[in-house]
């Protein structure tokens, strides 16, 4: 696949994307509950520019030479990313909930040189045992981002940079991230320049956002997802970019700040969901005209809806991390609110592409123009529209590699006769007559019963999610014996209860459940039961049973990214 691009690198990215804005216009805004914060594309250029020649100068950084990066989203890990890439150096982008151990391990499989670090990791005797180990090894370590200022001139630091820049060339690495990867393991994907820049470049025709968009996010810059899309496709067009952790003040959030984009995780679309079925239910309640309007002209209700939250600027909503359960794209689209879901992985670069078409609701869409898709079945045979098998991917989006690590790259990535990378994603779909990606399942995750019969476990917690007495379910697999003793594999679900939801209907409260396991185990299974004997999406063999349901009274242990660890809860079945 042949590829034109705008730019070549990152450096070039930059440095002709800031001219797209005014440099007083808000580039990143920050609203967490603990910081609130404007950076603007004037004071990142300047002041990445001032990073870059500062790592140049005084820490003799190298191009090539990796620089990770420790904190959570904040304007100071913007200045961060692009003042190491303007000096040729890549950045290795490390989860700030990773505990010191896991943080050891990936500055020492990278090769890190120097860690900029905020002082929002963790807490304070973990960073300074961070630090202690650090210097111990003779690294360099840096407060995000403290440093004093080299005195250049204009003409001289321009030479530098330039000097640089034509050092760094395409496909070169531009970014490392520490990913789980295809095949489970902790890894450190290599992307290019040429990968990232490709996806920004299909990603930006099938989102179509200007520099009169506010995109709002809630994904972390670590993450491939959230920085490629929730920071280069906005700086691309000059469009300013607004991060929150605030979870519960989506809502306020998006009308406040007139945001025109929203991107998420399933969690979170869930659980407004959620509160907009329940809002629309206590209304249907009291109006006869409410309940016919929904059910005739769900459109109508859906503008007034929208109307009162203050979301007229909002143009979509995107997803990724996970599979959205369909009963919540059917709240979002029957009232008009478009919630286009996503998919993509990080080993390509990340995005795969967006649907946007409400008769497709469930797929993910057709590819970005720089990616191919295709489906295989085990001997690698081109699989036809509707048939199952694995999802694989093709193109200039392609990682690099995973660093150092040759067997695991060669058994994820594998180059065909034309010479276009595949990616093997270990993710189960298929392709329908138009084109369009159903993501089916992940390879590892299936569970197999006894009679041969697959159950894909994101399917039956899609299901299940949508039962009122349910605020979390992981599907894993159960164990049992048969009756000659062979241990077999059956479906268990592990539910985190709505505890309001139950409060509300049962006049119990959350302690006097806790102290009647029995009681509230009944409650939610009744709830559950109802709700699979209802569903037309579950066949028989997937539904749970009461013996397999396991109550959860604390949060799952997740991800950054807001993803339940499924591997945890898989260990702790067997």
């Amino acid at each position: 696949m042949e590829t034109e691009l705008a730019f070549q690198t990152l450096i070039e990215f930059f440095n002709q994307s800031l001219p797209r804005a005014e440099p007083s216009k808000p580039c990143l805004e920050i609203v967490r509950a603990d910081r609130q914060e404007i950076l603007t594309f004037g004071q990142l250029k300047t002041r990445a520019r001032d990073f870059a020649i500062w790592l140049i100068q005084d820490r003799d950084i190298r191009t090539g030479d990796k620089i990770a990066i420790l904190g959570k989203n904040r304007a100071d890990w913007d200045v961060a990313l692009w003042g190491i890439i303007l000096a040729g150096a890549v950045p290795v982008l490390i989860d700030p909930e990773r505990p010191i151990e896991g943080v050891q391990k990936h500055l020492v499989s990278t090769d890190t040189r120097l860690l900029v670090m905020a002082d929002d990791y963790q807490d304070a005797d973990s960073r300074g045992q961070l630090k202690e180990y650090i210097l111990s090894r003779g690294l360099g370590l840096i407060e995000m981002t403290t440093h004093e200022r080299i005195s250049l001139d204009s003409a001289a630091a321009d030479e530098l940079l330039s000097k640089i820049h034509s050092q760094v060339k395409a496909d070169d690495t531009a970014v490392m991230l520490c990913t789980s990867g295809t095949t489970g393991d902790p890894r450190e994907v290599e992307l290019t320049h040429a990968n990232l820049i490709a996806n920004i470049w299909g990603t930006l025709e099938i989102v179509n956002i200007t520099g009169q968009d506010k995109l709002g996010h809630i994904t972390p810059p670590h993450h491939s997802f959230g920085l490629t899309v929730g920071k280069l496709l906005p700086f691309w067009v000059g469009a300013t970019n607004v991060y929150t952790n605030k979870y519960r003040h989506v809502a306020q959030l998006i009308n406040e700040k007139g945001i025109t984009i929203f991107v998420g995780i399933p969690a979170l679309f869930t659980v407004i969901a959620k509160r907009i079925e329940d809002e629309l239910s206590r209304q249907k309640e009291k109006s006869v005209l409410v309940r016919i309007l929904d059910s005739y002209l769900p459109w109508l209700v859906g503008k007034r809806l929208i109307k009162k939250l203050g979301w007229e600027r909002l143009r979509f909503f995107i997803s990724g991390a996970a599979p959205v359960p369909r009963w919540v794209l059917e709240v979002f689209w029957r009232r008009g609110l478009q919630l286009r879901e996503g998919y993509g992985t990080t080993e390509n670069s990340p995005v795969y592409g967006f649907n946007a078409d409400r008769r497709k609701l469930g797929s993910v869409g057709r590819p970005i123009s720089t990616l191919e898709v295709k489906i295989v079945n085990e001997k690698n045979e081109t699989l036809q529209p509707g048939e199952k098998g694995e999802i694989i991917l093709g193109g200039p989006c392609i990682m690099k590699g995973y660093y150092k690590n040759p067997k695991a790259t060669d058994a994820a990535v594998r180059m065909d006769d034309e010479g276009v990378r595949w990616l093997y994603t270990g993710d189960l779909g298929h392709l329908d007559q138009d084109g369009y990606l159903y993501i089916t399942g992940r390879k590892k995750y299936i569970i197999v019963l006894p009679g041969g019969k697959n159950v894909n476990p994101e399917h039956v917690e899609s299901v299940l999610s949508g039962a009122e007495y349910v605020e979390e379910v992981l599907v894993v697999p159960g164990f049992e014996e048969d009756s000659a003793g062979i241990t077999e594999e059956t479906v268990r679900a592990i539910v985190r209860p709505a505890w309001d939801k139950i409060e509300t209907g049962t006049n119990l409260s959350r302690s006097e459940l806790i102290k009647q396991p029995k009681t509230l185990k009944s409650l939610v299974w009744q709830n559950i039961n109802e709700c699979q004997q209802q569903s037309r999406q579950l066949s028989g063999y997937e539904k749970v049973s009461s013996n397999h349901l396991e109550i959860r009274t604390e949060e799952f242990q997740k991800t950054s990214t807001g993803k339940i660890k499924r591997n945890l809860y898989i260990k702790m079945g067997r």
